[in-house]
């Protein structure tokens, strides 16, 4: 088990580390409404929101005690210093909400004591409010194997005032091993998680959109066959490009590619997965060998609207004019074997733009447009136009 010392450097280290990775994944996740002046850490907005920051808690040894005999049961060492070490935003993280004036929300609003008497220390809700995360005593003092563990909170209502540990152990669901392992998830995790969180939720709408559309049989022949992405081509593919979006990096892990990919010896499988601004325009996601093999073609064939050589072709102002400069991955190209449009991920905009933008290309008339500011975004737009390009008539192409 941690010392004191250690627990304290893990919590503090591991809240700043994730404080600086949300701020790099997307600003957002650090506003909130009614920050109080102690933890602003820019202008308050018109609609009352405000970027907070990781503040000192007030909390003391003294008021722990306090609340251990208010609940009628010893806290975890760990616990005690994760609610006195900073005070903090961190609900959509999953580690609910401490301020200065509300140093113990977050288990106030977990509190239950039906819960406490079967040796369940509710602490914390999850992010969507359903599940109710508790330590589960029975092992303390060695906290190291006082697992964390869940229960849908509904399943109390049917339980009575009374009930115990017999009645609760059965609803309980395991989350982790311990309330270190816990923490360490959440703290060395988390973005990961959330930014692969678009491309699960891609995947799963397009095999029900397959199977809305009446393909429910070229979903399952597709799924019979594909493979991941091996590891090496991974590699490969982000040593080229090093910021490689973690939701394309999920697609791949789940197929390498739909556009005339040879899974089995002989055998060529196409499979229209993804789509674009266009309406009912569908696209093949390439393979990692093949977003390698096309790393500079655009550069070659696409130089004159990099360089603006025709007043009269759009080139959205988000893209740079630096051909030499030029770091796009090209990730997908349309149903006519991309001769009508191809779309790129752009490492290297202009100062308009913004890195990791979703470029599309189109032939016939000629544009470079920005339709998407990220990977995730442009999955997401994907999913609010539920998929228009899976329909019978491409299904059947």
């Amino acid at each position: 088990m941690m010392t004191q010392s250690e627990q304290s450097s893990f919590v503090r280290d591991g809240m700043e580390d994730l404080y600086r990775a949300l701020e790099q994944m997307d600003p957002i996740f650090l506003k909130m409404c009614g920050v109080p002046e102690e933890m602003q850490a820019g202008p308050v907005d018109e609609d009352g929101w405000c970027k907070w920051k990781l503040v000192p808690s007030t909390v003391t040894a003294a008021d722990l005690d306090r609340l251990e005999q208010e609940r009628g049961c010893r806290f975890p060492s760990l616990l005690r210093v994760f609610l006195s070490t900073c005070c903090h935003y961190f609900e959509d993280a999953g580690l609910g909400r401490q301020t200065l004036e509300e140093p113990f929300s977050c288990f106030e609003n977990a509190w239950n004591p039906t819960l406490v008497r079967g040796n369940y220390l509710p602490f914390l809700w999850d992010t969507e409010g359903y599940f109710i995360r508790c330590i589960d005593l029975t092992n303390m003092p060695d906290e190291d194997r006082c697992p964390v563990v869940q229960i849908d909170h509904e399943r109390l209502f049917d339980l009575d005032e009374d009930a115990g540990r017999e009645e609760l152990a059965p609803l309980m669901e395991p989350v982790a091993a311990s309330l270190q392992a816990f923490l360490s998830e959440i703290f060395n995790g988390w973005t990961e998680t959330q930014k692969r969180r678009a491309a699960s939720r891609y995947l799963q709408g397009l095999r029900e959109a397959y199977e809305d559309a009446g393909g429910e049989q070229v979903w399952a022949d597709f799924m019979e066959v594909k493979t991941g992405v091996s590891e090496q081509y991974l590699a490969d593919l982000k040593a080229l490009y090093p910021e490689l979006p973690a939701g394309l990096e999920a697609l791949l892990q789940f197929a390498d590619g739909t556009y005339w990919r040879e899974y089995r010896p002989g055998e060529k499988t196409c499979l229209l997965f993804l789509g674009s601004d266009l309406e009912e325009f569908p696209y093949y996601l390439l393979s990692a060998k093949q977003m390698m093999e096309t790393k500079d073609r655009f550069a070659d064939w696409g130089k004159y609207l990099i360089l603006r050589e025709y007043d009269d072709i759009p080139v959205d102002e988000g893209i740079t004019h630096d051909l030499a400069g030029l770091r796009w991955l090209h990730f997908a190209d349309c149903f006519n074997n991309g001769g009508c449009s191809q779309l790129f991920i752009d490492f290297t905009p202009s100062e308009k733009g913004k890195a990791g933008q979703i470029v599309r290309y189109i032939h016939d008339p000629d544009e470079l447009t920005v339709i998407a500011e990220s990977f995730d975004a442009y999955l997401e737009m994907l999913i609010e136009n539920e998929y228009d390009f899976i329909n019978e008539e491409t299904i059947e192409e």
